[in-house]
Formats: structure tokens, sequence, C-alpha cells
């Protein structure tokens, strides 16, 4: 919601906790036929995305949530060329992904085309490399887009919204099933599962319909400073059982030398998880 006249955007996560940030003024608002796109100017963090009144990033934190979920899963992969993004319409995934020298296609499924626009327009940062040739958009439901596929890629990124609306679908164990079955042999899958904090424990639960279809599924984790309670988690899924370490450790150096938060310390560290964690 819009405080005003003090200036503050809120958002209420599960009636029980919210986050805020000072903005300048509402650069954008519009409603697609999936759910309302709103582009705040904050005062101290840069461009805000909303969607249906959730907090989907901040252009000085995105870092965070993009490095964690594309280079633990894509530098756990011998050679990874084919990605699958299901998602991402801010286009900061699809801008990680391009890091990888060995990477020669990526389809990026979106199903709210509207996003794709807002980003262009507001977040260029995030936005600038969805016209590379490499990437292939497509506006669709990724849960259609994925049906009957086999074997086509090596490394699939659910990129997703939270389990509600639009991406509710994307939670489901027969999207999951229907994934797998889109991986080729080796291939690994990364999702964003919700924080460890929630009130409704959907990373456990997500965990678990992994588990039942994926002969190896583990959460990561880290901080990001945009999203409620401050720490997000993901979930690593390995279609043949292979662990999540560096495989290509030349390549690991090179993004170390970009990014602004992921190094090969943090590949390992991610997956410490604290007790409470571990029960999941």
């Amino acid at each position: 919601m819009i405080n005003t006249p003090s200036s503050w955007f809120d958002e209420r996560f599960q009636n029980a906790s919210s986050i805020g940030y000072r903005i300048n003024k509402r650069l954008h608002h519009s409603v697609s036929p999936y759910q309302t796109v709103e582009i705040y100017e904050t005062a101290d963090f840069g461009n805000l995305l909303v969607l249906d009144g959730a907090i989907m990033l901040t252009e000085a934190h995105e870092f965070l949530y993009h490095e964690l979920l594309v280079h633990i899963p894509l530098l756990s992969h011998p050679k990874p060329e084919t990605i699958l993004v299901v998602g991402g319409g801010d286009g900061g995934t699809v801008r990680e992904v391009l890091l990888h020298d060995t990477v020669r296609r990526v389809d990026m499924v979106e199903i709210d085309e509207e996003v794709v626009k807002v980003s262009r327009l507001f977040l260029p940062g995030l936005a600038n490399k969805l016209d590379d040739p490499k990437v292939n958009l497509v506006i669709q439901d990724a849960v259609e887009f994925v049906q009957g596929l086999d074997q086509v890629y090596d490394v699939v990124l659910v990129d997703s919204t939270d389990p509600i609306g639009p991406g509710e679908g994307l939670f489901s164990r027969a999207f999951y099933t229907e994934v797998k079955k889109a991986l080729k042999p080796g291939g690994l899958v990364a999702v964003q599962s919700e924080s460890p904090f929630s009130l409704q424990k959907e990373p456990a639960t997500i965990l678990e319909k992994m588990r039942s279809i994926f002969p190896l599924a583990k959460l990561y984790w880290g901080p990001i400073p945009c999203y409620p309670f401050g720490a997000w988690s993901f979930a690593f899924c390995a279609k043949d059982g292979h662990e999540p370490v560096v495989r290509r450790p030349e390549a690991a150096k090179t993004i170390e030398g970009s990014a602004r938060y992921y190094n090969r310390d943090i590949h390992i560290a991610a997956f410490v998880l604290p007790n409470f964690m571990r029960s999941f």
C-alpha cells in the first residue's frame, strides 16, 4: 500500500509483518490481465518494482537475489548451454545467465508481457539483456510451456512470484514433474522457495515436493533486504543426484571478478542451514 502524505510504500506480509520504503514518487501504474504493476522511485534504493502490492525488487539490492538464483546452479553444471528461465520478467536473471560464456540459448517464459514492458522502461539495468540474440522471449504460461518437452535444457531457473495468483501453478508437483522431463541428463533446477520465516512454511512444502521427484533436492539461502524478514531461500534440484559443487572453477573465478555477492565460499556457505531449516 502507499501511505500518504508520509510518502512511504509498505508491503504487508501474511498479515503478520511489513516492510517499507520511503519514496519520492510513483513512476508507473498499470493493470495487466494478471496483476497490478507499479514502479516507485525510492528515496535511497533506486526504483522499486511492485506486483499486486508485493515488493519484487529494488535496484539497490536485486543483485543478491539474482546472483544466488543463477550462479550457484550454473556453476554446479559442467557445461550449461541451454537454459530455461521461468518468469523473471524484470530481466535480472537473464542478465546473470548471460555472464556464462558456455550458454548458447536462453528461453525465457514470462506470463505477463506488461512486466517486461515496464521493466524495459524503468529498470534498464536489469532488462538490458532481454534483446540479446541468445535470448528467446516467450509470453506464455510456463505451466503450459513445459508440457511435453523432452530433455531440452541443462538448467531450469524458476524466478517466479509468490505461490498465489499467476505464480500459483509454478509451485505444483505436476509442474516440477514436467520440469524434470525437460532436463537433459545431468540437468539442474533452482527455484525461489520463499522466506524460511514465513508462517506458511513454504520452503518446507516446496522441498517436500521436490524430494518426491528429484533424487537430490536441497535448500540454500541468503540475505535479501527488500523481502520480508530480510532472508530468502532457494531450492536446488539435480536430475541425476549431483551435488551443488563448483564444476567450472575458472568460470567461477571470472564470475567472482564482477559479482557483488557471489563467490566460491558463498557457493558452499549458502547450503549451510541453521537447525530450524534443517528440519524442513
